[in-house]
């Protein structure tokens, strides 16, 4: 990653707690109405520690993540330790991030990257969205997210975060093509993402699924393939999107209601196409990115 990760989640965290100490502590999120802000708090405490553990243990294993989670020291309930230990945890996840390599083997959740790089890229990211979910929550306008890293939260969307959900398509499961959607940052290449549907009956209860999935079309084998590189597009209803790095970046995660908040003033993502394209696209979005 040619970004300073480490400076940058420092950054991050610093305006995060920042808002968040503004804030009353069951003032809920906008952009997370499940949490209140000292729900956000924790969650921006018990990630960074996880991850922590993951690299000082040197996990490579599901069965190793999972000891991690179980053994996880439980949420305090006084908010000042609260903070202290989410800035704690901030401190020990640069420690780890600054011992390794981007190259190095560790466990993900996505099977497509199990390295320490796209934990940094992950971390990175995770801590930026939740920042504008403090700043949401604490009335404040969000501030802008450096350009870079904007096309860079957009990309690991495209590449990590909707392609990762082909990882729980079960066997019995049935994947369509359902619409193909060009999306275009500004200073950006346009990107063009494949929207797939996987349905099916589970055969255990009866129970029926039918949900989103998207991958970008020139992914790599593994990483989300299995809507079918044999699409036909030309079939498909399509849609374009197009606006800044820093208005798709928050498109992207969910964070659409951060558009008129920006510091900078309002920003803009434009969708134009066919209206069964949009509606598919959609409902991807609808799928929500903590």
């Amino acid at each position: 990653m040619s970004i300073d990760a480490l400076t940058a989640i420092r950054d991050e965290a610093d305006r995060l707690a920042a808002a968040l100490a503004a804030a009353d502590p069951e003032q809920r999120v906008p952009t997370c109405p499940d949490w209140n802000a000292a729900d956000l708090l924790w969650h921006a405490t018990e990630v960074p520690e996880f991850w922590s553990a993951v690299l000082a243990q040197g996990v490579t294993t599901d069965e190793g993540a999972t000891e991690i989670e179980e053994s996880a020291t439980p949420r305090p309930d006084d908010l000042e330790e609260l903070r202290q230990r989410r800035a704690a945890a901030v401190d020990g996840l640069l420690e780890q991030l600054g011992a390794h390599s981007d190259q190095e083997p560790a466990w993900f959740w996505f099977s497509a990257r199990q390295d320490v790089g796209v934990i940094r890229r992950m971390q990175l990211h995770e801590v930026t969205i939740h920042r504008v979910d403090a700043e949401l929550t604490a009335g404040r306008p969000v501030t802008a997210i450096r350009e870079d890293i904007a096309h860079a939260g957009l990309e690991h969307v495209l590449e990590v975060m909707w392609p990762a959900a082909f990882d729980w398509i079960p066997d019995w499961a049935t994947i369509t093509p359902v619409a193909h959607v060009e999306i275009t940052a500004e200073g950006g290449a346009v990107q063009s993402l494949l929207i797939s549907r996987w349905s099916g009956t589970r055969p255990r209860d009866g129970n029926e699924f039918d949900a989103p999935v998207g991958r970008l079309l020139d992914a790599p084998a593994g990483a989300g393939a299995g809507s079918g590189p044999d699409a036909d597009l030309d079939s498909l209803p399509r849609a374009a999107v197009s606006g800044s790095a820093t208005a798709l970046d928050l498109w992207a995660w969910g964070r659409s209601l951060a558009l008129e908040h920006c510091a900078g003033g309002s920003e803009r993502v434009e969708i134009v196409g066919d209206s069964e394209a949009m509606a598919q696209l959609e409902s991807l979005l609808a799928q929500g990115l903590d």
